[in-house]
């Protein structure tokens, strides 16, 4: 059902979907596209809000008057249509990524995927999708786990870290870091430590070497940036890092630097690998959701209902001014 829309923000994406049935439109002024009646804008490129209103009804036809209930009465059709949103959004960013990095998915590849997920009805099945739209979904897909087997071989990041126990001891961390500055942050850090609290400095992690990580996002930022997200491996616990240092082509991934361990990785971690890196290209395109679907959160690379439901905190590194 399309229920698992929303559980799905739960899982290995940290899906947040949602958008309001009652659509409304962005008002603004100034240079770019006309934000008249825009879902969204990915740079220059529109997403009418007629095209999620359209999609949305398909969606509700297609999945029958009994899932269109259960939606209603569990107040979910607005998480509908703000995960329509964020899968409209994704696409554009994953056309601009797959150009830039020369990857490419062909009919074949998309069909075979179809095939073993039973076939363009099974498939879309309880998605919001239907039959014909699937294929749009399913080469998204693989073109997210090509970016994913692109960038994990020599993908490493070098950060200094600390941990939170709330979500509001995180945000204020991130604020804290932000403002002090480089080395200023590192005294922070390091101060925690010695404390007793998880935290330290200088550790390098590769992304191919640590699967539970690969998909995480301190991958997505980049150098002098301050990034905070919970941990999946302490369930409730937020992970505030410092990123010093990023690269793309970085030695010392084990066998898996040329390529080998990449392909051993779940096709679900290649996907959701691939997603992260859209981040920077969110980033340098830039990202604007009308606020009838919420806002664009970068740590998440989707669309999530209000500042209170994002997936972590990112701020810039700020060296304070001199004296």
């Amino acid at each position: 059902m399309l229920s698992a829309v929303v559980r799905e923000r739960r899982g290995l994406l940290r899906a947040v979907a949602v958008a309001a049935v009652a659509v409304g439109m962005l008002v603004g002024c100034g240079s770019g596209p006309s934000q008249i009646g825009a879902a969204a804008l990915v740079g220059d490129t529109v997403i009418p809000v007629d095209r999620v209103q359209q999609q949305l009804d398909t969606v509700l036809t297609k999945e029958g008057e009994q899932a269109k209930a259960q939606l209603v009465a569990g107040n979910q059709l607005d998480d509908v249509s703000r995960e329509i949103v964020t899968q409209a959004v994704r696409h554009e960013l994953l056309a601009v990524a797959a150009r830039r990095e020369g990857l490419s998915v062909d009919d074949e590849q998309v069909t075979d995927r179809i095939g073993q997920l039973g076939g363009p009805e099974a498939a879309s099945a309880g998605t919001i999708y239907d039959a014909q739209g699937i294929r749009t979904r399913a080469r998204d897909q693989l073109l997210a786990a090509e970016l994913g087997r692109k960038y994990l071989p020599g993908l490493s990041v070098t950060v200094d870290y600390t941990t939170a126990a709330t979500r509001t001891a995180a945000m204020q961390r991130v604020r804290q870091l932000s403002e002090a500055g480089s080395e200023r942050a590192r005294e922070i850090i390091a101060a925690d430590a010695e404390q007793g609290v998880a935290a330290g400095l200088d550790q390098r992690i590769f992304a191919v070497e640590n699967p539970g990580l690969a998909a995480a996002p301190v991958f997505g930022v980049g150098a002098g940036t301050v990034v905070a997200f919970t941990s999946d491996q302490d369930a409730g616990a937020w992970l505030v890092m410092v990123v010093t240092d990023r690269s793309t082509d970085a030695q010392g991934g084990g066998d898996a630097q040329g390529g080998g361990g990449v392909d051993e990785f779940d096709p679900a971690l290649l996907e959701a690998a691939g997603l992260r890196q859209l981040a920077p290209v969110a980033q340098d395109l830039g990202v604007r959701i009308n606020p009838r679907y919420g806002l664009w959160d970068p740590v998440a690379v989707r669309a999530a209902p209000d500042e209170n439901e994002t997936a972590g905190f990112v701020a810039p590194l700020r060296e304070p001014p001199s004296a």
